[in-house]
């Protein structure tokens, strides 16, 4: 039996007064074949394991971060939307993000910003209700427009797995922002176009700079990496997903920001690790990179 679907995390301060909890929004479970695409069994299945059906048990995290003032939500699970075959084939228990702020004593009202890492079933499954109004009424959802341009393109990848009518219907109700490659919401939290996954993915960059040394204190700076990491079971940097859609692009700016998280101290969070989130990451003697001990 799975743990609690709904739980929060304690509260951990950044630079520049930014504030992030862990917002557990339930369950689902991929496919591991899928998870971990060309990684042999033997490499990961030391990290963990599947169920009968070939499946991980994997979290639907979110973060709520308060900072200058606003609140800004990073993912919107696989919300309500979803019917029943689908949800037994994909494992998801929970997955409404509205249900799982209020479980924890937190008002969906209260959202200035949600952020959407990309738009895959369980990260944008969240973003409007069974009658398509946006569950976040207050909110700006902020979405890379690469990703937007993308779920209205011709690409054969991408077709019906993006979550385009939630899209228009936030939209229509002018509540989307589309955001262009790194653009601050507020003081101390960035969105940063990652692409990779897919072609607009983001990752969030949380806490400020302190000149010198690496970054001033490690608690200083965090990064929610959306699925360019998914679980830090994917730290090795060329562990690509058969869902990744650009492995190559995923595989560079990985290496490219895993290097800067292990040396500078990042905390990192992970969409869909199972485990304590954040964590930090350390290089090992091969030149490789691995959750820190």
């Amino acid at each position: 039996m799975s743990p609690p679907l709904h739980e929060i995390g304690e509260a951990r301060s950044f630079a520049g007064g930014v504030s992030v909890r862990v917002v557990r929004a339930g369950w689902f479970r991929p496919d591991a074949g899928g998870f971990f695409g060309v990684v042999p069994k033997p490499l990961w299945s030391r990290f963990t394991e599947t169920d009968e059906r070939g499946r991980l048990l994997c979290r639907l995290n979110l973060l709520l971060i308060e900072a200058g003032g606003k609140r800004i939500l990073v993912e919107t699970g696989t919300g309500v939307r979803m019917n029943d075959k689908d949800r037994d084939i994909k494992g998801v228990e929970g997955g409404d993000p509205t249900e799982a702020l209020r479980a924890v004593g937190e008002d969906p009202a209260s959202i200035d910003f949600v952020v959407v890492t990309h738009l895959h079933y369980d990260h944008a499954g969240g973003m409007v209700d069974t009658d398509g109004r946006p569950l976040f009424p207050n909110a700006r959802y902020v979405v890379q427009r690469d990703d937007a341009e993308a779920a209205h393109g011709d690409e054969l990848r991408v077709q019906g797995i993006m979550e385009v009518e939630q899209l228009d219907a936030v939209r229509a109700a002018g509540q989307l922002a589309e955001v262009n490659g790194e653009v601050e919401l507020v003081s101390g939290v960035r969105v940063l176009r990652t692409g990779g996954h897919t072609r607009g993915s983001q990752a969030v960059l949380i806490g400020l700079d302190r000149p010198g040394g690496r970054s001033g204190d490690p608690t200083d700076r965090g990064i929610f990496w959306g699925d360019l990491i998914p679980t830090r079971w994917q730290i090795p940097v060329r562990w690509t997903s058969a869902y990744d859609d650009y492995p190559i692009d995923a595989i560079e700016v990985r290496n490219e920001l895993v290097a800067r998280a292990a040396s500078e101290g990042w905390w990192c969070y992970f969409t869909h690790d199972p485990g304590a989130v954040p964590i930090r990451i350390e290089a090992t003697e091969r030149g490789g990179y691995r959750a820190a001990e």
